[in-house]
């Protein structure tokens, strides 16, 4: 077996405030400490792994700390899933994941960007923990295991039951929360991610043709985007993008953000 492993950082051990997840010692600290762990549990059951750091630009993992291969980058493809494609990926484990933008007492919560207000994938509601496991669904691929905050957690659970989730701390409010410290989690950490490479689990499967909608907060970046794909926008702060795949969907949606956080 062999399991894709994407990484964020506002929900590993410790980290309760942005500042600490962007450009923090503590936070990266804290990301290798959780991943380690991670895929110690994923060795444990005699699985393979590839890791793909997905917080910011894609490239917050130390090297040097691990003996798996890291995609970094975070490279975009309209028909080639995460740079490397879903062939020969069993599941989908996600690190350091947390809830959607506006959930109330939820730490850190956001969709990607803080900007961002909601975003819909053919009229559903989804964070970042949703589109990720809509993606690998597409793909064949089961999201297997989630750590973060309880609230991320538990938005997991709404979207597939039987995925393995590690809470890692206990949301208190939007910038506060109770946290287990690093010899504590470590070891549930190791324990979820071997018991979630066993675990019977069916992708998370949408349907075609396939529409993201995305509305934006009175933002900055707004006017960017307006300024650069007028074409994709259905109201005032409502962007849209529409395809046969959610890849390729997706997919041209990030070259335009991208774009628009460059200008």
């Amino acid at each position: 077996m062999r399991f894709l492993v994407m990484t964020d950082i506002e929900g590993v051990t410790g980290v309760t405030t942005f500042e600490q997840a962007e450009n923090s010692e503590l936070g990266r600290q804290m990301l290798m400490h959780d991943l380690r762990a991670v895929l110690a549990g994923i060795r444990d059951a005699g699985a393979q792994a590839i890791v793909y750091d997905m917080h910011t630009d894609g490239r917050n993992v130390d090297l040097s700390q691990l003996d798996v291969p890291v995609i970094m980058g975070k490279p975009i493809h309209r028909q080639l899933y995460r740079g490397i494609g879903g062939s020969g990926l069993d599941g989908l484990y996600l690190v350091g994941l947390h809830a959607m933008q506006h959930v109330p007492g939820a730490l850190l919560a956001h969709s990607y960007l803080k900007e961002y207000d909601a975003i819909y994938i053919n009229g559903q509601l989804v964070g970042e923990i949703g589109v990720e496991a809509l993606l690998a669904g597409e793909q064949g691929i089961p999201l297997r295991f989630v750590s973060g905050d309880d609230m991320g957690c538990a938005e997991a659970k709404a979207l597939v039951p039987e995925v393995v989730v590690c809470p890692v701390k206990h949301s208190l409010s939007a910038a506060a929360a109770l946290c287990q410290p690093p010899q504590v989690t470590g070891h549930l950490l190791r324990e979820a991610a071997c018991k979630a490479a066993s675990t019977a689990i069916n992708p998370l499967i949408g349907s075609a043709p396939w529409e993201i909608r995305i509305d934006f907060s009175d933002c900055a970046y707004l006017a960017v985007m307006r300024k650069l794909h007028p074409e994709i926008f259905v109201g005032e702060r409502s962007v849209c993008v529409q395809g046969n795949t959610l890849l390729s969907a997706w997919s041209k949606y990030l070259e335009c953000e991208k774009e628009m956080v460059l200008a």
